[in-house]
């Protein structure tokens, strides 16, 4: 508990400091160094780190790159290989859950247009198709989302061996 808190503190600190910093007219030279350290995130020089990349057109969902230290133990490689399998279980899913719903919905919008004389369609019609695609798409998110926790929760092995190996390496 004392520890949260002092770590507070200084985070409070160091974030008035930074903020009179940026009312300053001076470039700092933490901003020059920021944006340097944007520029380096090219994901070949960068395989050690967690890098988050923006989001699939598709899917939405924000493809993850996980490191690939050196060192890396058995019981890690495992669990990170795991971790990409269900990270692809997921994209998969959504990429073609999306692609559908977006097909769906422009098949939907321009059919109630051709009826409307080409008008806008409405919310009250768009409820309409979300509620009808939702009841069709019923088992497909039930199974889903089935297999999502089941994979989660198989993930919980491998990352406790990985977390025990790493432990017990350090004593």
């Amino acid at each position: 508990m004392i520890r949260a808190c002092r770590k507070h503190a200084s985070f409070s600190t160091s974030v008035k400091a930074a903020a009179a910093k940026a009312t300053s007219t001076e470039p700092s030279a933490s901003s020059t160094s920021s944006a340097k350290k944007r520029e380096n995130l090219d994901p070949a020089q960068n395989r050690d780190k967690l890098l988050v990349g923006n989001p699939h057109p598709v899917s939405n969902l924000r493809p993850i790159l996980y490191p690939i230290p050196a060192n890396e133990s058995k019981e890690d490689r495992l669990f990170r290989e795991q971790c990409e399998r269900v990270d692809a279980f997921n994209q998969n899913f959504w990429v073609n859950n999306n692609a559908m719903f977006n097909k769906a919905k422009a098949e939907y919008e321009e059919k109630v247009r051709a009826q409307n004389g080409n008008q806008p369609v409405t919310t009250d019609e768009l409820s309409l198709f979300y509620k009808d695609f939702l009841d069709k798409a019923y088992e497909r998110q039930l199974n889903y989302n089935r297999q999502w926790w089941i994979e989660n929760i198989n993930l919980l092995f491998p990352a406790a061996k990985a977390a025990v190996r790493k432990w017990t390496s350090r004593s």
